[in-house]
């Protein structure tokens, strides 16, 4: 009988052991002895943004190491990305188009976002005001870029000789031949294709592109002349960025507003840069693809992790949120507020700076434009 009664008191144990194996709830939040590796493509502009080592230590923090490699917005669709667990476009429409390729049912996560602005030099910059292209606001320090008297240009096809302002021998010596925007390649860069949303929606009486259809020949011919007289153009916005920076870039270089803040932040920008807004921008919504729950997790740590939140300001991106926006206007107003004499300023609030933001239009319609800006 005792023997029995031992064989069930031993069963019962073990029993009770696999039912609590069995049951153990997951740790909600693996820390760093319980890492997973991920890889993804992301944007050129957020590549020394995951190659900090502080980013990498808050990640890991949550139990992500996370391997990156570089690719054009537009060109992360065309690449093979079966091995990939997440793609990190520089806007939502790449993104969007990526989800319906894979048939993806999770919605694309925005951690963080950026308008797009133009980089130059304060002679060019005090050019462009004398002949009303440019204004500043004396108060905010902030300047403003005229798209429609830009645009205007581009019909009469003026050049910088042909500003009356200040005399043709008295201007800086790049300022030659036609007056354009730098920007990257629109069929494989996000900046370059957005350039052409905010210039289309500018031409359509200041309202989006609803189909492709709407993109007429009219519009088309104007796309081809603000594009035309770069050339090559490269496929990443990081490239004539740096190019500026260099000093052996082109007088107006389109770049995202956190390619400046970054610089600025890490007292690496130029003393004689300048940052204008295009008074009708566009904001580039950096939103990540995951294609399983790896990158899902990547996806949740850059939306709502303090530590990565704060890092994503340090590389000059606005976190989403009501809570990003202050925390971001915070950090822009230390920044000015130790350096009073800067020849160029940010603008937390694009509303109080009277910024408008364009309307960036489907995936279709983006198609549409690149292809008659090409002349395809």
């Amino acid at each position: 009988m005792k023997r029995v009664i031992g064989v069930l008191t031993v069963l019962l144990v073990l029993g009770g052991l696999v039912f609590a194996v069995v049951n153990r709830k997951p740790d909600p939040k693996p820390g760093p002895d319980k890492v997973v590796t991920l890889t993804g493509m992301v944007g050129s502009e957020k590549g020394a943004f995951f190659d900090d080592q502080q980013v990498k230590d808050a990640l890991k923090a949550r139990g992500l190491v996370v391997n990156t490699q570089s690719a054009g917005s537009w060109q992360m669709g065309d690449l093979k990305n079966d091995n990939l667990d997440f793609v990190f476009p520089a806007s939502q429409q790449p993104a969007e188009a990526i989800k319906a390729d894979h048939n993806l049912k999770s919605t694309p996560t925005r951690p963080f976002y950026s308008p797009l602005v133009i980089v130059t030099y304060k002679p060019t910059a005090e050019v462009l005001k004398q002949n009303n292209l440019a204004s500043y606001d004396e108060t905010s320090h902030v300047w403003k870029f005229s798209m429609k008297d830009f645009l205007d240009g581009v019909d009469t096809k003026t050049t910088w000789q042909k500003l009356p302002k200040p005399p043709a021998d008295q201007k800086p010596g790049d300022l030659v031949g036609s007056i354009f925007l730098t920007t990257t390649n629109p069929e494989t860069s996000s900046s370059g294709a957005l350039y052409l949303a905010m210039v289309s929606y500018l031409l359509n009486a200041n309202q989006v592109i609803a189909a492709p259809a709407g993109v007429t020949p009219q519009i088309g011919d104007k796309l081809q002349a603000v594009i035309s007289p770069q050339g090559v153009m490269k496929n990443s916005t990081e490239e004539p960025f740096m190019d500026f920076v260099s000093g052996n870039g082109r007088p107006l270089v389109l770049a995202y507003e956190s390619q400046a803040l970054e610089l600025v932040l890490k007292k690496k920008a130029p003393t004689d840069m300048v940052m204008l807004y295009p008074d009708t921008t566009v904001v580039s919504d950096h939103t990540i693809v995951a294609f399983n729950d790896k990158g899902q997790r990547l996806a949740d740590a850059l939306a709502d992790d303090p530590a990565l939140r704060e890092l994503e300001i340090k590389y000059g991106f606005r976190p989403s949120g009501a809570a990003g926006a202050t925390a971001f206007a915070a950090k822009v107003q230390e920044v000015q507020n130790g350096n009073p004499e800067a020849k160029f300023a940010f603008a937390p609030d694009l509303g109080v700076a009277k910024v408008s933001q364009a309307t960036v239009p489907t995936p279709a319609v983006m198609k549409q434009l690149v292809d008659a800006a090409k002349a395809k």
